[in-house]
């Protein structure tokens, strides 16, 4: 199938991905605009049979970029940005499933919303059983980001609002916009490139919805935080804070008191030698870190004052305790009202 001029692109990575892709792409195959529709897929170099399937899909226009390494998420999805045709990108992953008529409901929103500036639009995306993956999301001064509601069941009247973080999993905007706002960071390699780039678009004034009208169905369960996952998490929640807020030393006090916290807790989840780790690589690599807040591209706008950041610390983006630890529990919430 091949259409040269799509409306719509399609852009995730794969990696992998041979248990989950195929339901993937046969809920694409099914979409009622199949027809505006490419698919850009960068296969961070699979192992697997991934790459066999994705061929196999014959209905679909696929461009898939077989890449020689494991470029990351953040990278990846730039590269797709790039080769895409499409007049619209959504970037999701590649464990996600889309009813028939999301792409309809999705341009019909974009067009209500638009009015005279652009935007970005986040649908909900929930676990299979209606329980909410994301449905909006609050970025902390400190730099968590995390969704109210997660876990619990999506309210069946139709919401649009708007918020402050989408998801990288399901993320709608003109391609235009992507590449005017320098599209994910690919520092950050996976985690935090939405977070980043969500507070990138903020302080260009660009509004970002979410809405349940229409959702995407994320085949993931199991939302465990392994050692890989952990590192890359907090390392780039430090670099991310420190690109997009204006001042870091107004923060040393609440990034100590934050910072006892988490190293208690890596010391309970058998995490500190991880932790150990991401301070080195920042220490090592500072000059780095220093070079991507300085760009130009980082500092288009004026920077975040953590004023106009939410001012709430939800215990849920500090991970999950063993239940017998109460007086940590104890101790969050009043870190909580400190904070």
């Amino acid at each position: 199938m091949n259409n040269s001029h799509p409306k719509i692109s399609i852009i995730f990575p794969s990696y992998n991905g041979e248990n989950v892709i195929f339901k993937n792409l046969k809920s694409i195959e099914k979409l009622e605009n199949l027809n505006e529709i490419e698919l850009v897929i960068i296969d961070n170099n699979s192992i697997d049979s991934t790459k066999e399937i994705i061929k196999s899909f014959k209905n679909i226009n696929i461009n898939l970029i077989e890449a020689d390494d494991n470029l990351g998420f953040a990278k990846a999805c730039n590269i797709g940005a790039i080769k895409a045709k499409g007049e619209f990108i959504f970037i999701t992953n590649q464990d996600v499933a889309f009813p028939t008529d999301f792409f309809k409901i999705l341009l019909n929103i974009y067009e209500r919303k638009k009015k005279n500036q652009e935007l970005i639009i986040s649908p909900a995306l929930v676990f299979p059983g209606n329980y909410i993956n994301y449905f909006g999301a609050k970025i902390h001064f400190l730099g968590f980001s995390y969704t109210p509601d997660m876990y619990q069941a999506i309210t069946k009247k139709n919401l649009t609002f708007k918020t402050r973080k989408i998801s990288g999993c399901t993320t709608f905007m003109k391609r235009k916009l992507f590449i005017e706002l320098n599209g994910f960071e690919p520092y950050f390699f996976m985690y935090h490139e939405d977070t980043d780039f969500s507070l990138r678009a903020l302080r260009n004034n660009i509004s970002i919805y979410t809405t349940n009208e229409t959702l995407l169905i994320h085949q993931k369960i199991n939302m465990s935080i392994n050692n890989f996952t952990y590192y890359y998490i907090e390392r780039n929640r430090y670099i991310c804070l420190y690109k997009n807020l204006v001042s870091i030393n107004s923060l040393i006090p609440f990034l100590l008191i934050s910072e006892i916290m988490l190293i208690f807790q890596a010391i309970i989840t058998r995490k500190l030698r991880i932790r150990l780790r991401i301070y080195k690589f920042l220490m090592q690599n500072i000059v780095n870190i220093k070079h991507l807040r300085s760009t130009k591209a980082n500092r288009r706008n004026q920077m975040i004052k953590k004023k106009n950041l939410d001012s709430h610390l939800d215990p849920i983006v500090l991970g999950k305790f063993p239940s017998h630890v109460k007086i940590f529990k104890y101790f969050l919430k009043i870190i909580n009202l400190i904070l």
